[in-house]
């Protein structure tokens, strides 16, 4: 019989966020070829070369955040045009960078210097968030018309490829709850959920943001739509469908996150460790999401689209991520090193 431990949950839900959110795989586990990016239109032609790392390869069919017309070819999607094409791969992207933030709470919590009660209940924190994720896409593709969500499959979205999703988080739930079991079966402690002890206040901060982030996107999408880029979701024609499916994702998995967080924290309360690995993965996805600015730039100037909030969600990113990082750097960190044989 298999034994599946925690760090192997961490493992399996760090490299399916990946495959879903950049197209990477370990190299352990990557296709034996490269990619070759294609030319950019325009003036500045960049020359097509492969894509090599000594980590990573590009897989050409997964990646939100790098092959996201690939991706929709690959689940036999539309690929769509104008507005339509830009909004739904902003919104794409947006949801890579926050499975980007999965894949590396779990590439920290796998590791065995983390805390054993800790990396068990990120695992139960996993197997709740994609447990959450098969609901909202099983009533989806099944038409259960469940209240408070959208219930209608895009047309631009064949079932075939929704039902590929849920046999993929149903692996991910079922190794997490393995790896949960494993770990003796810890629970969060509900009196713990407020972060406390070393860096409390800059992932109070966090975490409080993505709530922000979260209830505007999952409570309130056509207001925060028109509040971010006014006029814009109505020239988007047949890709409308799967915006709204992206933005309210994007709101559920920053809900999730906040939750995760909180409950991994509150299973060893005040752990400098934990609290260190939690405020890191959070740091790394805020640069990703400050690099925003240079795409909203570019979006802006080749689209015209006016986006009024802009500069204010810059400043609000950019003053927790500052204060997180800062406050994280003034920390003493020891590295133990390996015993020599």
């Amino acid at each position: 019989m298999v034994t599946v431990t925690a760090a192997n949950a961490c493992l399996v839900t760090q490299i399916i966020s990946m495959m879903l959110s950049t197209g990477a795989y370990p190299r352990s586990v990557a296709p034996p070829h490269a990619i070759a990016f294609p030319h950019l239109p325009g003036p500045n032609r960049i020359a097509p070369e492969p894509f090599h790392s000594d980590s990573f390869n590009p897989d050409p069919h997964a990646g939100m955040l790098f092959f996201p017309e690939t991706m929709m070819d690959a689940y036999k999607g539309d690929i769509f045009s104008g507005d339509g094409k830009t909004l739904f791969i902003y919104m794409f992207g947006m949801m890579g960078v926050l499975l980007s933030h999965v894949a590396a709470v779990n590439a920290t919590m796998r590791l065995p210097t983390a805390k054993k009660a800790a990396r068990g209940v990120c695992c139960l924190g996993n197997a709740i968030a994609w447990g959450v994720f098969m609901f909202i896409d099983g009533q989806l593709t099944f038409n259960l018309r469940v209240p408070g969500i959208i219930n209608d499959l895009p047309d631009a979205m064949p079932k075939d490829g929704m039902i590929t999703n849920l046999v993929i988080f149903a692996i991910v739930i079922a190794v997490n709850y393995l790896g949960w079991k494993e770990a003796g079966s810890p629970m969060p402690k509900t009196a713990n959920l407020v972060p406390s002890g070393v860096l409390a206040t800059p992932l109070k901060l966090i975490l409080v943001d993505g709530l922000f982030w979260g209830l505007f996107a999952f409570g309130a999408p056509a207001m925060m739509m028109e509040q971010y880029i006014p006029g814009v979701i109505g020239k988007t024609g047949k890709a409308q469908e799967m915006i709204w499916v992206q933005l309210e994702r994007i709101g559920i998995n920053s809900l999730l996150s906040v939750m995760t967080t909180a409950m991994t924290l509150s299973a060893v309360p005040g752990d400098s460790d934990t609290n260190y690995r939690m405020t890191r993965s959070f740091l790394y996805r805020n640069f990703m999401l400050l690099g925003f600015m240079s795409r909203d730039n570019v979006i802006k100037n080749c689209t015209g689209w006016t986006m009024p909030l802009a500069t204010t969600s810059v400043l609000q990113m950019f003053g927790i991520t500052f204060f997180a990082a800062s406050q994280l750097g003034a920390l003493g960190v020891t590295i133990k090193k390996p015993k020599s044989a």
